[in-house]
């Protein structure tokens, strides 16, 4: 009996960690056996001063173009990137950005491709490596060599979409747009785009709403506020983000997914740099829907 309490806990710890954790709860863990933390900056701006310990992993090793969009890349060559960052089933992963803005929506887009291929075990760290430097908190410019890891990955299907999936669920599941509203309402088309609009039936949520000035999360309970009481998405059924081309709509898959307890949150990963400019495809402007 005490065996298998035991080997009940160790699975409980395995799964333990929050979807976000402070620079406090690092700054105690930082020098955890199981603990890996990645910095999504570019080697330069890694290279200039990181959080101790800290891999480097900017979002380029995750990604791959496919015509004039990006997409995640093939399970072999994510299990090849997971193994060098020795990375596993057992390890507690946290996610760094070095600014807030668009530099943050990296840490998400890893947390999604993550768990994508059933690695759980991760978060971002709240304020970034902003709120670590203005807390006068160490900095390292030495580079960690993490002992290559023999994960093997699989792919939870359930947590992404492509075009022919969401055009199909049109009308029938809940879908988030997570651009600005500009661009939501069509009011302004971006350059990438062809066209301007949204997917028929989206609903508009930007993105930073999730966020305080400081590039810090909003507390859960606003966040709920805003996406459940105030937009009416129910945590039981299933929601499709999407956004321009991936990145801002894994924070709010993110947001959704691991702090809202959203479990049939699905991600549309080459987003409207495939759908708006696949002519074949419907849009709808100067409408909120």
């Amino acid at each position: 009996m005490r065996k298998f309490a035991l080997i009940a806990l160790a699975t409980t710890l395995t799964f333990a960690i929050e979807p976000v954790v402070s620079t406090q709860w690092l700054t105690k863990h930082l020098h955890d056996k199981n603990l890996v933390i990645l910095d999504v900056s570019q080697p330069k701006a890694y290279a200039k001063g990181h959080i101790p310990g800290a891999i480097n992993a900017p979002i380029g090793q995750w990604r791959e173009h496919h015509g004039n969009y990006l997409l995640i890349k093939p399970p072999q060559k994510i299990q090849e990137l997971l193994r060098n960052l020795g990375i596993d089933e057992k390890k507690e992963i946290v996610i760094y950005a070095h600014h807030s803005g668009k530099d943050t929506l990296k840490t998400s887009y890893i947390a999604w491709a993550l768990e994508l291929h059933r690695l759980k075990n991760s978060a971002l760290l709240d304020g970034g490596l902003r709120k670590w430097k203005k807390e006068g908190l160490p900095l390292s410019t030495q580079t960690p060599s993490p002992s290559p890891s023999h994960y093997v990955v699989h792919i939870n299907p359930a947590l992404v979409i492509d075009k022919k999936g969401v055009y199909e669920n049109i009308g029938k599941v809940r879908m988030i747009d997570a651009r600005p509203a500009v661009y939501y309402f069509g009011a302004k088309k971006q350059k990438v785009l062809a066209r301007a609009g949204h997917i028929p039936k989206a609903t508009s949520y930007f993105w930073k709403y999730s966020f305080r000035d400081d590039g810090t999360f909003k507390p859960k309970g606003v966040l709920k506020e805003m996406l459940v009481d105030g937009l009416g998405l129910d945590p039981n059924k299933s929601v499709i983000t999407y956004c321009t081309g991936g990145l801002e709509t894994s924070m709010n898959w993110f947001v959704l997914h691991r702090i809202l307890g959203f479990e049939g949150a699905k991600l549309y990963d080459a987003s409207m740099k495939e759908w708006a400019n696949d002519p074949k495809m419907p849009l709808t402007k100067y409408r909120w829907e």
